[in-house]
C-alpha cells in the first residue's frame, strides 16, 4: 500500500488541566480538536512553533509535530496513533451505571 504524503504538520501536546491531547491553534492558543489546530506548511515555521510550545509548560507537556494532509472536508491525521488521539478510544466505554445492560 502506498504512503498517503502529508501536506502539512500540526504541533500537539497533553493538556495538563485535562490530560487531553491539544492542539496548537490559531492566535497561539491551544485547542481539545484537531480541526482547529493550525496548518504549518514549512519546517522553519514549524520548529519555531514547536519552540513556542515548549515554552508553554504551565498548560502542556511534551509538545511533538506530525504530519497531516488538509483537505477540503478538514485536517486529516496520517498515523493512526494520532486519528486515535484526535478521535477517541477505539473499543466502547462501558458506564458503570449500566454494566448489566447490553
Amino acid at each position: 500500500m502506498a504512503r498517503r504524503a502529508g501536506t502539512h504538520y500540526v504541533v500537539s501536546a497533553q493538556a495538563l488541566d485535562t490530560g487531553a491531547p491539544a492542539y496548537f491553534a490559531a492566535g497561539g492558543e491551544w485547542s481539545p480538536n484537531l480541526q482547529d489546530a493550525l496548518p504549518i506548511l514549512g519546517e522553519v515555521e514549524r520548529d519555531e512553533l514547536l519552540a513556542r510550545a515548549v515554552k508553554q509548560e504551565r498548560l502542556v507537556c511534551d509538545p511533538y509535530f506530525f504530519e497531516v494532509r488538509v483537505e477540503a472536508s478538514g485536517i486529516d491525521p496520517l498515523s493512526t496513533r494520532e486519528r486515535i488521539r484526535a478521535e477517541g478510544p477505539t473499543t466502547r466505554i462501558r458506564r458503570p451505571d449500566t454494566a448489566g445492560t447490553p
